[in-house]
């Protein structure tokens, strides 16, 4: 039996919540399992942030990550949108899974897993996103299958047209910088995995890459100090 999870508020959600993946606050939004007899999704609410970044930020982020949501409905690798509730939050198919640095119930076989991630990241820019954020490793989460699943695209880049050249040069770094996340994973839980061919981001960026990978990071700065308590 399927559920409609558009016929609930967001208020409704909220009451059938049943666990805190992260507890929002500042520049961070809530993110919540709900369950409503026994079908369970995933509610992330950015008006748990801080209320001015919520109010002034908060849609903003929402309709970028529910953008890469519709663009990457066909891949598996991503959790499905299933409901926009509000303005500033959306509800995604739950996956029961481990972020893949806390793993504690199961260890895939880390070469195939390796093997499945790159293959994952590959589909996501085939789809024309590059997510932007897979070297925080939170972002990757392991199924009990070992299956990778991909998680907040708020960060996310998309690919335009083919005539819009600086876009594509971007879209060209960012999917780099993407694939070099799997070097940083494999420094962290299978360090005898890495090899003369893993990509590392200062290798492929290049100075006008690396000038805009400190660029977003000074963005993150300047939101932490004004909405994090």
């Amino acid at each position: 039996m399927t559920i409609d999870w558009s016929q609930y508020s967001l208020e409704q959600l909220r009451a059938n919540a049943t666990t805190i993946f992260r507890q929002g606050g500042g520049s961070r939004p809530d993110v919540l399992l709900i369950d409503i007899d026994g079908h369970k999704a995933v509610l992330k609410d950015q008006s748990g942030a801080d209320k001015s970044f919520a109010f002034l930020v908060g849609p903003l982020l929402n309709w970028r990550e529910c953008k890469a949501l519709k663009k990457l409905k066909a891949v598996a690798c991503v959790p499905d949108l299933l409901a926009q509730p509000s303005l500033r939050s959306f509800l995604m198919t739950y996956h029961e899974s481990e972020q893949i640095t806390r793993l504690e119930k199961f260890t895939p076989e880390w070469p195939v897993f390796f093997e499945k991630l790159r293959n994952a990241i590959d589909e996501i820019h085939h789809a024309g996103v590059a997510h932007n954020d897979l070297r925080n490793p939170t972002n990757t989460l392991v199924t009990p299958e070992g299956e990778p699943i991909l998680v907040d695209l708020v960060a996310c880049f998309c690919q335009g047209q083919a005539w819009n050249l600086p876009n594509q040069w971007m879209f060209k770094k960012f999917s780099q910088v993407d694939l070099s996340a799997i070097t940083k994973i494999k420094s962290k839980v299978a360090k005898d995995l890495i090899n003369d061919t893993d990509i590392v981001a200062e290798d492929i960026a290049g100075r006008p890459g690396m000038a805009i990978k400190g660029l977003g990071q000074s963005i993150r700065r300047l939101s932490r100090k004004l909405f994090t308590d």
